[in-house]
């Protein structure tokens, strides 16, 4: 060190040495300590930047994994570390707060390797599970909203079915379209169904709770028999509230169908494939579902109705007719006041 004049030395000569020993001695410690932190960054970047997982697991399958909402992050990092998704639940904690990304780790259901890297873990986590769309047709039943699920990713064939074997929601799995997870829990697909018919569909029903179940039972024949017109589907509830009044069976194609469906649950039901002893008492068909065979509604819903079927099903029109029959050509509806004039339309419009 240069030597300082008296007015430049206020610590004095005796005192010069001693503080030339300090700044030495700091800047040791600084740049020791600055090493350290070099070190230790360097050592997470390059663990992070490795796999996630142990290290004999980077050929292993993708695990799945379901964020709930609202979770907290030492949870999140507890899901993670149990999947045996992280190699070190410090090293990724570390690079999760130090990026930011662990004030953004959105929920939804992932599917994660633990071959991946920390980097890449977080950028997945913090980007949100994919969600895939998901339209439910009016009129679908469970056994075909099974398989429209299964076909998206949603859940795997026959999950749905499984699911409702203990209490038939038939019905109620509300047709609309979703914002669905890849690979979804079941429980809460249905879930979704449940809240959007509680929302849109029973304050509806409740208006005259004695006949709710009724009303819906008849809301999804008339999704299946009539085209989507609200001057059609009114009428043919009115056909069929008269026929069940006058205690005739109600004859109706589209039950016959669902009660294949229910015999061959694996195997989505076919009705142009019914044959004329599907009608009759030799039908294989003979459940309860089965309306040219047991006479009223049948005991549940055969499909989901949408917000049109069910107004018409509790607003039946009154008319003189008692038969109708869809033209297959274009779908228009024929009615009939009489038994031979329902016969002469079957002539005309069903004959091969």
């Amino acid at each position: 060190m240069d030597d300082l004049t008296p007015e430049q030395n206020p610590l004095g000569d005796t005192e010069l040495p001693r503080y030339a020993d300090f700044l030495r001695r700091r800047k040791w410690v600084f740049l020791g300590s600055t090493a350290a932190i070099v070190i230790f960054f360097a050592i997470v970047i390059g663990i992070g930047l490795g796999p996630v997982g142990p290290s004999d697991s980077a050929g292993s399958q993708t695990v799945t994994i379901t964020i709930p909402p609202g979770e907290s992050f030492s949870k999140i990092v507890g899901l993670l570390s149990n999947a045996h998704l992280l190699r070190a639940k410090p090293i990724f904690e570390v690079a999760a707060f130090a990026s930011g990304a662990a004030f953004h780790i959105q929920s939804g259901v992932y599917r994660l390797s633990p071959a991946m890297s920390v980097p890449a873990l977080l950028r997945v986590l913090s980007g949100g599970a994919p969600t895939v769309a998901v339209t439910i047709p009016e009129g679908s039943n469970l056994y075909e909203i099974d398989k429209i699920l299964a076909d998206a990713g949603v859940t795997q064939r026959g999950d749905l079915i499984g699911f409702t074997a203990d209490g038939n929601i038939e019905g109620k799995l509300f047709p609309d379209t979703y914002q669905f997870y890849e690979g979804s829990d079941i429980a809460d697909v249905v879930q979704r169904f449940l809240d959007n018919f509680n929302e849109k569909a029973e304050p509806l029903l409740v208006a005259d709770p004695k006949s709710a179940d009724q009303d819906l039972i008849l809301a999804s024949i008339l999704e299946k028999e009539a085209p989507p017109d609200a001057t059609d589907q009114r009428l043919i509830a009115g056909i069929i509230q008269k026929r069940l009044a006058k205690g005739m069976r109600l004859q109706v194609d589209a039950t016959v169908c669902y009660a294949e469906q229910i015999t061959t649950p694996a195997v989505i039901a076919d009705c142009s494939a019914l044959t004329r002893v599907d009608f009759t008492p030799d039908s294989p068909y003979s459940s309860d579902y089965n309306t040219y065979l047991h006479a009223g509604l049948p005991p549940g819903p055969i499909g989901n109705p949408g917000i049109l079927a069910i107004t018409a099903a509790l607003h039946p029109a009154s008319s003189s007719y008692l038969y109708y029959i869809s033209d297959p050509a274009t779908g228009k509806v024929i009615y009939a006041e009489t038994l031979p004039e329902q016969e002469a339309n079957i002539k005309k419009y069903l004959s091969d």
